[in-house]
């Protein structure tokens, strides 16, 4: 790990020290932009992707936790996941703003490295510092709203202002075009699921096309994906299912997912949820390991039950921690991919999208195509109500991505999209659909007690220390002003 990341320390120390920019410094032993090879580049390009696979992994559970679906596991415990994110103040705002735009220099690193150099390998490394950052400000534009941005390898000055979130959206697809083009700059087709690839790419702008609300656009690229020349197919067994999470996998159902081969730091997922020494932070909820993958009249034999719980009530197998009592072997759990896109992704994306456009009927269609892969039996109507669909479609997204993060996203992304809560004035009167309310009998998962709980559904707090340093260049959110 010390060779793959030297080029990126030494770089780093030259981009932030004093707060100058990467051709403005020259510290000893490190590489000016004006020296690097293409070795050099290789080397960086592989010390940013060791950076994209810490920051995945430490925003991975979040977006389960916070939608409570977990409950406190045997080395951890907790009451209020709300009151985490709802006061100004509150840590996990800060810590998770801090995290994203301490990455984003690494990413910036890249491009500033790259960008004057027309080799195969700098356009290939310049691809995946676009799509690095990309995937960053997705990420803060889904806690945050608008944030400010940072295109150079520069510590984040606290005066600059934060753009508005439809700039912060365009921003990042105009960063997915350029990787686009960077990529087929450097003939970089689909390799492994261990790069990037256009079909990643792709993925990520489907994903933002949702939450802007281009529905046409969001067929396309999730279109694009399923019938993409890579030959990606969807597994039909168990254990098909679960070969996607363990170490040396072959599936062919990941789109990306860096292989987290790495001689220290190890990235472990099994910690949080499935740890080898019966202390962990996350057990299912009780309603959840009951009830997640029951069978109904519409659909029988979930293949994802057996590789998601086993027998201990308190455990998610689906990170295979390597010893006895999980459902799939897993060798080498250190070394286990982190899968940022799947198959899966496309599926839902345009199944949602078509959904969200005007057409069940296609929606239904695209949805059937996944759920005969994931069921023994599968008895669906010719037609459904919207109503009826979207109580389907958000159970099979939880059933799908279950323990990956997704599902507090997903809820706020419907409640925008599909129930019109735009803004902090139009959402206070409505009421939340029934879904949201509780997901399952028993669970009251999504009760929603009071104002603040419905702003955090939509946007976390500015930082109240980042907005104290910012001499008010950093606006609130509306509903956490002190």
């Amino acid at each position: 790990m010390k060779t793959r990341l030297f080029v990126t320390a030494t770089l780093l120390l030259g981009a932030l020290s004093c707060g100058k920019m990467l051709d403005d410094i020259s510290p000893k032993g490190a590489i000016t932009k004006d020296k690097l090879t293409p070795s050099d580049i290789s080397l960086l390009n592989n010390g940013v992707m060791h950076q994209f696979e810490a920051i995945v992994s430490n925003l991975w559970f979040e977006g389960d936790y916070i939608a409570e679906n977990y409950a406190s596991g045997p080395g951890f415990s907790f009451s209020d996941t709300h009151a985490e994110t709802q006061s100004a103040s509150s840590a996990t705002a800060l810590t998770r703003w801090n995290y994203c735009f301490g990455k984003l220099q690494y990413a910036n690193l890249l491009i500033d490295a790259a960008k004057d150099n027309a080799s195969r390998d700098a356009q290939e490394a310049l691809g995946v510092g676009y799509f690095f950052r990309a995937y960053i400000y997705y990420n803060l534009v889904t806690r945050y709203g608008g944030v400010p941005r940072i295109e150079k390898p520069t510590t984040l000055d606290p005066s600059v202002p934060r753009q508005s979130e439809a700039d912060i959206w365009q921003f990042i697809l105009d960063d997915l075009n350029r990787a686009d083009a960077c990529l087929l700059a450097a003939q970089t087709g689909f390799k492994s699921f261990a790069y990037v690839s256009p079909e990643a790419v792709a993925l990520l702008r489907a994903r933002v096309y949702l939450w802007q609300g281009n529905y046409s656009g969001a067929v396309s690229e999730a279109s694009s994906v399923i019938g993409s020349p890579a030959g990606f197919t969807l597994g039909g067994t168990s254990a098909d299912w679960a070969g996607m999470f363990v170490s040396g996998t072959s599936s062919k159902e990941l789109v990306f997912a860096p292989i987290n081969i790495r001689s220290t730091d190890y990235i472990r997922l099994f910690e949080k949820v499935n740890d080898t020494d019966g202390s962990f932070n996350y057990s299912p909820t009780q309603a959840l390991y009951n009830g997640l993958y029951a069978d109904d009249a519409l659909r029988t034999g979930d293949i994802r039950k057996a590789a998601t719980f086993g027998e201990d009530a308190t455990r998610v197998i689906k990170f295979p921690n390597g010893q006895a009592g999980q459902f799939i072997a897993n060798p080498l759990p250190s070394e286990s991919p982190l899968p940022v896109f799947r198959l899966a992704d496309a599926y839902f994306i345009k199944a949602e999208a078509e959904w969200l456009d005007g057409s069940v009927d296609d929606a239904l269609s695209t949805l059937k195509t996944l759920m005969e892969k994931r069921y023994a039996a599968v008895s669906l109507p010719a037609t459904m109500t919207d109503a009826a669909f979207e109580t389907l479609f958000m159970d099979e997204l939880q059933r799908e991505f279950y323990g990956e993060g997704r599902r507090w996203f997903d809820v706020k992304r419907l409640a925008i999209r599909h129930h019109g809560y735009v803004s902090a004035t139009d959402y206070s009167s409505k009421d939340f659909p029934a879904w949201i309310k509780t997901v399952y009998p028993g669970n009251d998962s999504y009760t929603i007690d009071g104002w603040n709980d419905r702003h955090q559904l939509m946007y976390w707090p500015i930082p109240q220390t980042e907005r104290d340093k910012s001499y008010g260049a950093l606006t609130q959110n509306p509903g956490y002003e002190q």
